[in-house]
């Protein structure tokens, strides 16, 4: 199975899961994903989902300059993408739960 179309129904949860514990930059969050074993996401994906979920109100973000190259914008969970975290977690499990019913219903049978 091509888990590509599977990703793209995650990705905004897998995003605002990896932000849950610690502020990141684009990059960290993209290897934060992969190191998970997301091996598949791509970087234009990770990009325009934090656009997109802090256009949603999900994300804040702040910039902190670098010694090293460019400044970083960090984006971070607020309070509403808290909540998102946690509605959408519980959509994802339910989800789950009914697919893996559905599946043991196909080995049993």
């Amino acid at each position: 199975m091509d888990t590509t179309q599977l990703l793209k129904g995650v990705l905004d949860l897998a995003v605002l899961a990896a932000l849950r514990d610690e502020d990141g930059y684009g990059y960290d969050i993209l290897r934060r994903l992969r190191g998970a074993g997301l091996e598949d996401v791509g970087d234009a994906s990770v990009y325009g989902t934090l656009r997109r979920l802090f256009n949603a109100g999900f994300l804040s973000t702040y910039v902190v300059p670098s010694d090293e190259g460019p400044h970083r914008k960090y984006y971070a969970l607020n309070p509403a993408g808290r909540a998102e975290l946690q509605r959408s977690g519980k959509v994802w499990h339910g989800f789950a739960l009914i697919m893996d019913d559905l599946l043991s219903e196909r080995e049993t049978a």
